[in-house]
């Protein structure tokens, strides 16, 4: 029975701040009318987003690996509850950059959390738990979406959003307030002290997660012309199959072995990027489908990668540091990827971030002949 709460503890945070993430999409077109700015502007708001979700996870790993998960995870809930409910108030981009960026610090603080439930607390299926934990930042939008939807064609956009802030302060605050950690004797990793193979997994992880990325950031931009509610159906798919992907492949992992199945996964999402040069609404939600089936994983695995190379002591500190690829990630999916797209074709550009999707492949291959394959217990 408690092995079944802590997973909850984790699920239920994830699917309320995943609207961040995968109601975006959605919340593009409104944001830009209302905020009187063009794409690549609003963009800038996804890149904060990820930015400071990602870096917020390295002190708040360092400090939940040290202290404990709860002074972290209610502090995130607040965060992110007040930064959701106040940004569709204001009317001036720079205070909605502000407002989302503090509320993007919190979802990086319960993100860090809630996913290191599963790899401390399970370790002969923490592929699986992590993915069941980790599904819930894919599934949850998948809610909230049909919702939000309804309200933008009726012309309101920011009921939805503060409903959602809402809901995180009161269910994630109290959750968060009685997490835990396995007892261990606990020293605190410094930056210094990461063995050097494990930045061949961040690098891999940081392109490997481009799909994804580019897909929740410009799935409206990649479904131009094929009207409103193909593309809307997508953002709706997008989370769904993001979310039942995760443990489903974390469970795959933990028996095929991670290095096997990330292998694949590169693979695959290289695969699925390509596909939409078919340019057609089939391959659109074909692709759209595979990419979050296979896309959302990428986290579930490395971050079960990390407590199987690593050890669990220092799991949400080295969980926050790998973490922050997604930014990079990010950056090439969403402002770089609308550069491109005013320099060259949507094709060619296609074209250059699978090449980088496959890149990651070919270092993942490296981190795996410069590691060894046994668990090193980092205290």
């Amino acid at each position: 029975m408690r092995n079944w709460f802590i997973i909850i503890q984790g699920l239920l945070p994830m699917m309320l701040i995943s609207a961040y993430q995968y109601s975006w999409n959605l919340l593009i077109t409104p944001l830009m009318r209302s905020l009187n700015v063009d794409l690549p502007a609003i963009q800038v708001a996804y890149s904060l987003f990820v930015l400071f979700s990602t870096i917020s996870q390295v002190l708040g790993g360092y400090v939940a690996d040290r202290r404990g998960p709860r002074l972290i995870g209610v502090t995130g809930g607040v965060l992110a509850g007040l930064g959701m409910m106040a940004s569709p108030l204001v009317h001036g981009v720079n205070q909605f950059y502000a407002l989302w960026s503090m509320g993007s610090i919190g979802v990086g603080l319960i993100y860090g959390v809630s996913i290191n439930l599963g790899v401390k607390w399970f370790s002969r299926t923490r592929g699986l738990a992590t993915g069941i934990i980790n599904m819930g930042f894919g599934l949850g939008a998948t809610f909230f979406n049909p919702l939000i939807t309804l309200l933008i064609i009726k012309g309101e956009y920011r009921y939805p959003m503060i409903l959602i802030g809402v809901l995180i302060l009161v269910i994630v605050i109290p959750l968060m307030s009685i997490a835990k950690y396995p007892p261990s004797q606990v020293r605190g990793m410094q930056l210094t002290k990461i063995p050097p193979g494990f930045w061949l997994a961040f690098l891999s992880f940081s392109l490997m997660g481009i799909p994804l990325q580019l897909f929740s950031s410009s799935l409206s931009v990649l479904g131009e012309g094929y009207g409103y509610i193909i593309v809307s159906t997508a953002a709706s798919l997008l989370p769904l199959f993001s979310g039942i992907g995760r443990p489903i492949m974390g469970s795959i992992s933990d028996k095929l072995s991670r290095r096997r199945t990330i292998l694949v996964t590169g693979t695959v999402l290289t695969a699925s990027m390509l596909t939409l040069l078919i340019h057609s609404p089939i391959a659109y939600v074909v692709s759209t489908i595979i990419t979050g089936v296979f896309g959302g994983s990428v986290i579930t695995l490395f971050a079960s990668l990390v407590g199987d190379e690593y050890g669990i002591v220092n799991s949400t500190f080295l969980f926050g540091v790998l973490y922050n690829g997604k930014f990079v990630s990010a950056l090439m999916g969403s402002v770089v990827f609308a550069e491109l797209l005013r320099a060259i074709n949507l094709t060619n550009s296609l074209i250059i971030e699978a090449s980088l999707t496959a890149a990651s492949i070919l270092i993942f291959v490296a981190f795996t002949k410069a590691q060894p394959r046994r668990r090193m217990a980092i205290i």
